[in-house]
């Protein structure tokens, strides 16, 4: 009977896991193709990074990694539920800023006030702060480079990382990110281009997200 119950519980975890992979993968790959619905026709910009299109398989076997181990921490259906979404979201926004050099409004305003109006919803004003908090420094280096050096999508992505993460959390992920894309220029020569610096804070969200404690 114990093993019974215990083959019948693995099996069932098992399933979970692969429902979750298989979800998640779909949301990544929707997101890039929601990206290339908004790149289409769309000219790169004079001044912007190199346009790069990336298949969509790598965005799709992210996403089941990041499934399975969100459901190997114990993660609830309502916290896949928010996570998938947002993977949709991340996703599309790294496809198309590699694609034609934009973070659309549709992929970071929805999914910030979507995080922002749950924690007021259960008064907690954690994710409201943390991505104000993470917003001002990424804002006035926008400022500063007259949306050159940081662009306002970086700015939106970035509250957006503030508020799913955290202000600390956000932060040490973006420093990861911003290592990480001088790493690649270095390596690739590209110090004195215009790189797509969303792609980098996407996948530190992403990244993030996947190690961290689930409710």
């Amino acid at each position: 009977m114990i093993v019974t119950t215990i083959v019948l519980s693995a099996t069932a975890f098992v399933l979970n896991a692969l429902v979750a992979a298989a979800v998640f993968a779909v949301a990544a790959w929707c997101g890039t193709l929601t990206a290339e619905w908004l790149c289409a026709g769309r000219a790169p910009f004079d001044d912007g990074p190199t346009p790069v299109t990336v298949p969509r398989w790598p965005f799709a076997l992210a996403g089941a990694c990041i499934a399975l181990a969100l459901v190997f921490q114990g993660a609830s259906g309502p916290h896949l539920t928010v996570v998938a979404f947002m993977l949709f979201a991340l996703a599309g926004c790294a496809a198309a800023d590699l694609r034609c050099g934009i973070l659309p409004d549709m992929l970071t305003l929805p999914p910030l006030a979507l995080i922002v109006g749950m924690g007021y919803a259960r008064h907690d004003y954690g994710p409201a702060v943390g991505g104000a908090i993470v917003f001002v420094p990424f804002a006035l280096a926008a400022l500063a480079t007259r949306g050159r050096g940081m662009g306002w999508g970086d700015v939106k992505l970035a509250a957006l990382g503030g508020a799913l993460l955290g202000a600390a959390d956000a932060t040490l992920a973006f420093l990861f990110a911003a290592v990480a894309a001088y790493a690649v220029a270095r390596l690739t020569g590209g110090l004195r281009t215009v790189i797509a610096f969303g792609p980098y804070l996407a996948t530190s969200i992403a990244a993030s997200l996947a190690l961290m404690r689930t409710p």
